[in-house]
């Protein structure tokens, strides 16, 4: 009997090898053997990864290792999964050994594994092979730990629901994944959960291991199959044609959402491999606020808020603790109350001065309070053009009662450490008639890049053209100008309307969020709108980032008429 525990497992997992010497050609009637003979690893991996709370999730698609090293990475992709009835599962892998002729490959027969057979769903399979330029059936399937690497965790999870294996040739082109993509799509119904069995960087150095993942990671929060072409196999990834093909499929079936829930290189668990593995597990939900509540301890998740200006025409229902609470649980039920970081638009003060303009930025902290304390703000970035709207003093006033609120002020040129990374502020915006107003000037970005920051490196921007959700020439030369100086992801605020999601720069080396728009603001749909970026660090220093759309609340909050045609 195969010994697949420790030591033993640790050896043989390091090379591809072992998929030849511990797999078998033979078959069992009209069943393919177990590849495995211990259940051992795949118990404990379940157990290591079983949640508190089984998740309540709409999951369509996972991502998710085949190398048994992260045995544990695969279960937790399963979990998400867990609760849920399907009709069929499709799983995507790489062709390893290019025994396919065709671009997909399948098969009629059935897999034993170490918890009991799985079932193969026969007329989608025939379905499939009716097209016969695209597919074929194959005995490839005998050995292809692609596959035979997640069987055991698909018969555990989800017992008796009939497979469809499904292997992409390794050399198949952009225009045949499209192919294989309308084709899947046949079989591909709203009660599928589609398995993309994908392991990421392959024989690098765990630096640069780490470097590739990130650029994947901006790719896949970019979340445009098209950008995966740009992705080398295997520096990136073991299959492109699987990664095209699930968001294709995701997109256009389901309309789900991505959440990337892991990162980890196989030097966490085997320090001294030289030549290593990555994997990367992400989950696909129609709902993105769903995986919110999704915590691990290998990883810190955090929030970003757009523009924040609790007052104003906001003020009379931000002081009704009813609204107030309904306000506060719609942000915490996309944010899971997760910490979050806000653009905080304007000037908080105990007692403001009375008859102020309504052009002014002003706000109580009675009012304020309670709404950045609920959203659980944790830094409020005051590097833009309205925190000096009371001058420096108002602004001293500021950092004074956010400080009293544990709220960490991030003023212009600053940096925060918040442990997973360092946030920077660099703010854009000149602010009327203040010559003094901290604001980018000539000589700042040579001193952001002198700085010693330890990386990763966020940078919370205010910057661009109100009401615009596309960057101009000159806010890419801005973020260009900014990534060199060492920030891998920006955060832009002041627009007041939000992007649909990051932007992917230079093949993945860096991504740009140009504005999340409005978190809480005085200003109407649709001139006006707002989303929340999550923000998940990864041991290794690799950040995965994601869109949810957030509502506008100043739609509900029945203000005056003279909000309507006010400056803003």
């Amino acid at each position: 009997m195969l010994n697949l525990s420790g030591g033993t497992l640790r050896k043989y997992l390091l090379t591809p090898i072992f998929f030849i010497l511990f797999t078998t050609e033979s078959v069992r009637g009209e069943a393919f053997s177990s590849m495995y003979s211990d259940a051992t690893i795949f118990v404990n991996a379940i157990e290591k990864e079983r949640p508190t709370d089984t998740p309540k999730l709409a999951t369509t698609g996972i991502t998710t290792p085949h190398h048994l090293l992260a045995a544990d990475l695969i279960a937790r992709a399963f979990w998400t999964t867990s609760g849920n009835r399907y009709e069929r599962i499709v799983i995507l892998s790489p062709d390893h050994f290019r025994r396919s002729h065709h671009v997909i490959a399948t098969t009629r027969q059935s897999f034993e594994t170490v918890f009991g057979l799985v079932p193969v769903d026969v007329e989608a399979v025939d379905n499939l092979l009716s097209d016969t330029n695209l597919a074929e059936t194959s005995g490839l399937f005998a050995s292809e730990h692609g596959i035979g690497a997640v069987l055991p965790f698909v018969r555990y999870f989800l017992p008796d629901t009939p497979i469809v294996p499904v292997t992409l040739s390794i050399s198949s082109t952009p225009a045949e994944w499209e192919a294989a993509a309308e084709l899947l799509r046949k079989i591909v119904t709203s009660r599928t959960l589609v398995v993309q069995s994908t392991d990421f960087s392959h024989y690098l150095p765990a630096p640069l291991a780490s470097a590739r993942d990130q650029e994947t990671l901006n790719v896949l929060s970019d979340g445009s199959p098209s950008a995966i072409a740009r992705l080398r196999q295997s520096s990136h990834l073991d299959s492109k044609a699987s990664q095209f093909v699930q968001m294709v499929l995701q997109k256009s079936v389901f309309g789900s959402h991505a959440t990337i829930i892991g990162n980890r290189n196989q030097v966490e668990y085997a320090p001294l491999s030289r030549s290593t593995t990555s994997y990367i597990v992400v989950v696909y939900t129609r709902a993105a606020h769903e995986t919110s509540t999704l915590r691990y301890n290998d990883q810190k998740v955090f929030y970003f808020g757009g523009d924040v200006f609790p007052g104003r025409w906001l003020t009379a229902a931000l002081v009704q603790p009813e609204k107030r609470s309904q306000i506060i649980d719609v942000v915490r039920t996309l944010t899971g109350g997760g910490p979050m970081i806000v653009n905080l638009e304007g000037v908080m003060m105990d007692d403001p001065p009375p008859g102020l303009s309504a052009d002014l930025h002003v706000f109580t902290t009675a009012v304020a309070a309670p709404v950045l304390k609920g959203f659980n703000v944790v830094v409020a970035g005051i590097a833009n053009n309205h925190s000096f709207d009371l001058g420096a003093g108002g602004l001293k006033e500021m950092r004074r009662s956010l400080s009293r609120l544990n709220i960490k002020p991030l003023e212009h040129l600053k940096v925060i450490d918040l442990g997973a990374f360092r946030l920077v502020a660099l703010n854009f915006i000149g602010a009327r008639s203040y010559a003094q107003y901290p604001v980018m000037r000539a000589g700042d970005l040579e001193r952001l890049c002198r700085m010693t920051i330890r990386p990763p490196v966020v940078a919370l921007v205010h910057w661009g053209e109100e009401y615009t959700v596309e960057p101009s020439s000159t806010v890419i030369k801005q973020a260009e100008a900014i990534h060199r100086c060492g920030v891998v992801a920006i955060v832009g605020a002041h627009t007041h309307r939000a992007v649909s999601g990051p932007a992917s720069m230079w093949g993945g080396e860096f991504q740009m969020t140009y504005s999340l728009g409005n978190l809480l603001f005085d200003q109407h749909s649709p001139r006006a709108s707002g989303a929340i970026l999550e923000m998940r660090v990864f041991a290794q220093q690799t950040i995965a980032t994601r869109i949810i759309a957030a509502p506008n609340f100043f739609d509900n909050t029945n203000p005056t008429s003279d909000a309507m045609g006010s400056k803003f």
